[in-house]
């Protein structure tokens, strides 16, 4: 027969797992949860008859992130009044987008329904910056 305590330090310890790694899960999720919404890449929306928001992303800038999640805020205000778009600079199709607007790492660029260029921002922009950049050209666009 077995020892009683022996087998309840074996379970004792099975639940301290247990409670670790749904301790761990949990925090995974909240952070994934946290992350803001996937951004579309395709600029060929650009000129599309709807303005148009282009963030130059580099994967390797860590303000890359934190302008990503400026623009989540205010693509919750503005919805499907303009695209948000990224431009990735590690992605091959967005080569062709910043030779030709000679665009760099964390600009944003923000194109009329035509495709004209209204304004370009350097990052990082806060919220309050976008929207009146964006109120401001909305006419033009």
């Amino acid at each position: 027969m077995q020892d009683p305590t022996r087998h309840e330090v074996r379970r004792n310890r099975l639940f301290k797992r247990l409670g670790v790694a749904a301790v761990l899960v949990a925090l995974v999720g909240v952070a994934l949860l946290s992350l803001p919404r996937a951004f579309d890449t395709d600029l060929g929306k650009i000129g599309s008859g709807k303005q148009a928001l282009v963030f130059v992303y580099d994967p390797n800038l860590v303000v890359s992130n934190q302008q990503t999640r400026v623009m989540d805020e205010v693509r919750e205000l503005h919805g499907d009044a303009l695209h948000f778009l990224v431009a990735d600079v590690g992605h091959p199709d967005t080569r062709h987008f910043l030779t030709r607007h000679q665009a760099r790492p964390i600009q944003l660029l923000l194109f009329s329904a035509d495709g004209r260029e209204l304004q370009r921002m350097q990052g990082l922009v806060p919220a309050e910056a976008l929207l009146a950049a964006i109120k401001a050209t909305s006419a033009e666009g």
